[in-house]
């Protein structure tokens, strides 16, 4: 009879481990999948940062063209060599 329950709490145990093994598994896998999800998080971001800086710097440049434009026309405009303003 001791033998016997020996044999049932070693089944129990074995039983126990695989249960384990099979969730740390899946707990393992499944912070791959967020660590790999988190990554292609981080590329979309620095691609849009990049994006973003671009469009500043050319929206920096328009701006300061446009500036120059403005003044051009006032010389032009006190010149008389435009009639209007813009």
């Amino acid at each position: 009879m001791a033998a016997e329950e020996v044999l049932q709490g070693a089944d129990h145990y074995k039983s126990e481990i695989e249960r384990l093994t099979r969730e740390l598994s899946e707990t393992t896998h499944e912070k791959i999948q967020a660590a790999e999800y988190g990554l292609v998080v981080l590329e979309e971001k620095l691609t849009l940062k990049q994006q973003y800086d671009e469009l500043e710097a050319e929206y920096d440049g328009l701006k300061q063209e446009l500036e120059q434009l403005k003044e051009v026309n006032v010389l032009c405009y006190r010149l008389g060599l435009v009639t209007r303003r813009v």
